[in-house]
């Protein structure tokens, strides 16, 4: 550092004194260049850029402090110090010598002592200058791929968001960052069966480490959603794909939610988030749905429990979900607000204002126009009950195929119970069927078939569950434990699916057929006040099969209540089907 070459500009008429200052120079390793007067070392300034000045005072033309004062007047992008050499020794003189812009004084004659010390002093003093531009070019670098990065991360976090399932009329929510942009991220998508998946995923942190972490997760929600799995089997996944790719100081906390308006039920997942509430009109928590889990991407595969919590509920209301970020939001002077204080802004909506922006005001107005400590997110489902009585299932508005469309095809499939223990048969199912063209454009259609068919053969065949438990208060809860418990320890058993599409007077139509391997069960005396969905007495079994009915031409039961075949009619054509 000490032995960086300066560019010395030496300004003197007195070619004694320039030579003295010269001979200093070289033997410390550096180069000057010589003026004679105040407008040459202007000149030689402001094309040479030198490094260190000295200025005598008095010289022809233009003087030194007149010099001194155009040298600073100039642009310049770094500092280069000026030293005033001169035989005036006044006080006076060296007050306005320093005054007028220069850095030191020194009065000749000077010893070749002093001038090597003000020399080497400035010269450290100018290395010093350097490294703070190397760190300050360093910093600006840094800056600019900081604020690129952001702006990228901010781009496509804006295209995560812009899902067409966040458009849902049912679905409002806000997103407050605490830097640039939120590293929260908010997914919604309708499965096959018109369920609504909801996603809100805290990562650790906030901005763009936390955006990065919590990407991997849209493309296995928005995916899986799509195919028709289960919240467990999404919650499952997410954990497993952040496990292997996220460091062992990394997770992300996240509230997954399915609301199945059909079936009036509500099923939540938790890990690590606040409590997901179900508020009512009144603005009561009717239900809460506490963090159960940790957050995704801590446990491994085996020890991970992707079980949910589902509830019925018989009232219209909101589903509340929400980031960390909401319920400890602080203002400078401390005070967090809390799921109450949540509770509270949401109630104070007034007449004409909207619940969800009376909370995004209130939080505001909390934080006291200041940003966040982290990202503050929240979704709010709006969660309206279809009256059994006005409730009603119409066969999709399909165009009729034609028969040269498409050409026989079947399938048959077989699983075995230790299949039925682990896979997630229908999603797996409708994915390859959807696979033949002329199927795909009915995929919810026959979604909302085969899970019904399936989960019958499975639910009632093999694990003798009763659908009437869920009639029950914490029923549905009840019954899904009741599932688990006799799904793990089923040993024995089947069910085989077929599939054949093929054409009968010349419209095209979908066989399906389910068998399982159960005793049965009485079918006609299940059914019977069940033919339609206006029967106030159809409990939610009933309505399972008054769907089926209401999407497929046909559908028989036969044997001993172990065997359906349905008939789905590609046209859409649909009718009151019947059992034999």
């Amino acid at each position: 550092m000490a032995g960086t070459s300066l560019k010395i500009l030496v300004a003197d008429d007195v070619r004694t004194n320039v030579r003295q200052i010269e001979v200093v120079a070289r033997r410390l390793g550096h180069t000057t260049l010589i003026a004679g007067n105040g407008e040459e070392a202007v000149e030689l300034f402001r094309t040479q850029t030198p490094d260190l000045v000295f200025m005598d005072i008095m010289m022809p033309g233009m003087d030194g402090i007149s010099a001194v004062r155009e040298i600073r007047s100039l642009p310049a992008e770094k500092w280069c110090p000026i030293i005033l050499f001169s035989a005036l020794d006044r006080m006076q003189d060296i007050v306005s010598g320093l005054e007028c812009g220069a850095d030191d004084y020194v009065v000749k004659p000077a010893s070749l002592q002093l001038l090597r010390a003000k020399i080497r002093g400035f010269a450290r003093l100018l290395d010093l200058q350097r490294e703070v531009h190397d760190y300050s070019d360093e910093l600006r670098n840094w800056r600019a791929q900081a604020e690129e990065q952001s702006r990228l991360g901010a781009h496509v976090m804006a295209r995560l968001t812009d899902a067409e399932g966040l458009r849902d009329p049912l679905l409002r929510f806000f997103n407050i960052p605490a830097e640039t942009f939120s590293g929260d991220l908010l997914c919604a998508a309708r499965a096959p069966g018109d369920e609504m998946h909801l996603m809100l995923a805290d990562a650790a942190g906030h901005g763009l480490p936390a955006a990065l972490t919590a990407m991997p997760l849209t493309q296995a929600f928005y995916g899986m959603t799509a195919k028709g799995f289960p919240l467990p089997s999404i919650a499952e996944e997410l954990n497993r794909k952040l496990k292997a790719i996220l460091p062992a100081d990394r997770f992300v906390a996240a509230t997954l939610a399915c609301l199945d308006v059909r079936n009036q039920t509500v099923e939540v997942w938790n890990g690590g988030n606040p409590d997901a509430l179900f508020v009512d009109d009144a603005g009561r928590v009717v239900h809460r749905w506490a963090s159960r889990h940790p957050p995704l991407g801590i446990l491994p595969g085996p020890l991970f429990s992707g079980q949910t919590e589902t509830v019925a509920f018989h009232e219209a209301g909101r589903l509340l979900l929400c980031s960390d970020g909401l319920a400890e939001a602080e203002p400078p002077g401390g005070g967090q607000l809390g799921l109450d204080g949540v509770l509270r802004l949401l109630g104070g909506a007034g007449p004409g204002l909207d619940a969800l922006d009376a909370l995004q005001r209130g939080v505001k107005a909390h934080l006291a126009a200041e940003f966040g400590r982290d990202d503050i997110s929240c979704m709010m489902l709006r969660v309206p009950v279809e009256r059994r009585h006005r409730f009603r299932i119409a066969a999709p508005n399909m165009p009729h195929a034609e028969p040269a469309a498409f050409s026989d095809w079947r399938l048959d499939l077989s699983y075995a119970a230790r299949e039925l223990r682990y896979l997630d048969v229908v999603p797996a199912v409708l994915g390859f069927i959807t696979q033949i063209e002329v199927l795909r454009p009915h995929q919810s259609s026959l979604f909302l078939i085969l899970s019904e068919l399936f989960n019958n053969a499975l639910d009632h065949g093999l694990l003798r569950l009763e659908s009437s438990t869920k009639d029950r208060l914490g029923g549905f809860d009840a019954f899904m434990e009741q599932r688990q418990e006799r799904l793990a320890r089923l040993d024995d058993g089947q069910i085989s699916l077929s599939f054949q599409l093929h054409q009968v007077e010349g419209e095209g139509v979908l066989d399906i057929r389910v068998h399982d391997s159960g005793p049965g069960f009485d079918y006609k005396a299940r059914f019977e006040n069940c033919g339609c969905l206006d029967s106030e007495d159809c409990h939610a079994y009933g309505r399972g099969i008054a769907l089926v009915r209401a999407l497929c031409s046909q559908l028989v039961y036969s044997g001993a209540g172990n065997k359906v075949w349905a008939r789905y009619s590609l046209g859409g054509r649909a009718g009151a089907g019947a059992a034999a």
